[in-house]
């Protein structure tokens, strides 16, 4: 059983079971052995970097939902975990080639070590293996119809933001603060509620769960994406190096009054949303998975930072005019339930 000195689900522990998954000897189990060339390549790919919050995510609502937290994982869990995995380094990969990326985790892009044609389809190929997870995985039928449905809608979503993002860049305007907010609720934001939802369908959640877990995975992946441009700016960022030509918070906030302190004006946005995710844990009526998912947040930004955002009253930014507040964007209206 993975309990703290607490009482609560382990989540340091946790945290580790899940990177290990993404090992070679643990991606074999749960993917087969690499035959061929596509997949020796997408293992790799895989295997490579990145901090795992999104199998994370989908063990957390499990762990917090079911009715033995802390206990072994079902295998199926496992495998939807990876299968979420899959699909956000699918679209890494083609992020990298629509935005001409040459560097991620700080080496050469896919594209740039083996060329546009084999890149895209080894995305093809991660994409596939996510849903051939989902459809094998040992649960019942309508929950995993729940599950594929899920899938397909992040899928579809984080596929419209992308395109809103090259439309932007196509009619060569700079986008509006507003727009790029937009764009990181439609490409960011989607990955994370899919997770959320798989753990939870998985777990024989109730519905009821859904809108206060959608508004969290909103505002978490708004607030991820302004914070990772704020550390593209400060050179801190690992993951994204290389970026140059992705809808960014900073240059959209410049463009809208060339006065502003952009990165102090960034950095209160960014409480505004981790503020905004705290809060979207209070709707839900189920301590242990608001308590996890709380600590989640804190594990992701920093207790200080998310302890700092969630205190006292919400904080205007250097983009609103005096007086005005950050106006939320909406949840999307959609259902994947």
């Amino acid at each position: 059983m993975r309990h703290d000195a607490a009482g609560r689900v382990d989540l340091e522990a946790r945290y580790g079971e899940v990177r290990s998954w993404f090992s070679p000897d643990g991606l074999q189990r749960v993917l087969g052995p690499a035959r061929s060339e596509t997949e020796r390549i997408a293992h790799a790919w895989l295997a490579k970097g990145g901090k795992r919050w999104r199998p994370l995510l989908v063990v957390c609502v499990f762990d917090a939902v079911c009715e033995a937290p802390g206990e072994p994982l079902p295998e199926g869990l496992r495998e939807a975990a990876v299968a979420v995995e899959c699909f956000h380094k699918a679209s890494l990969i083609h992020d990298d080639i629509e935005d001409h990326d040459s560097r991620r985790y700080g080496e050469k892009t896919l594209h740039e070590q083996y060329g546009v044609p084999v890149a895209l389809n080894v995305g093809d190929f991660l994409l596939g293996e996510g849903y051939r997870l989902l459809a094998e995985a040992e649960m019942g039928g309508e929950r995993k119809a729940r599950m594929l449905r899920a899938a397909a809608w992040g899928h579809r979503n984080l596929c419209i933001g992308q395109g809103e993002e090259l439309a932007s860049r196509r009619h060569g305007r700079p986008a509006t603060s507003a727009e790029v907010i937009g764009i990181f609720r439609r490409k960011t934001a989607p990955a994370f509620e899919v997770a959320l939802r798989l753990g939870a369908v998985y777990a024989g959640a109730d519905e009821g769960l859904w809108p206060a877990l959608d508004r969290y995975s909103e505002c978490l992946g708004i607030a991820y994406q302004i914070r990772d441009d704020l550390a593209d700016v400060s050179g801190r960022s690992e993951v994204e190096e290389g970026r140059t030509s992705h809808a960014s918070i900073l240059e959209a906030l410049a463009g809208e009054r060339a006065d502003m302190d952009t990165e102090a004006a960034a950095q209160e946005m960014l409480g505004v949303y981790l503020k905004a995710a705290a809060d979207s844990l209070e709707a839900l009526d189920h301590p242990v998975l608001r308590g996890l998912l709380r600590r989640v947040l804190g594990k992701m930004f920093g207790e200080s930072d998310v302890g700092q955002a969630s205190g006292g009253e919400r904080r205007t930014t250097g983009c609103q005019r005096p007086g005005q507040s950050v106006t939320l964007l909406p949840v999307r209206g959609h259902s994947t339930s």
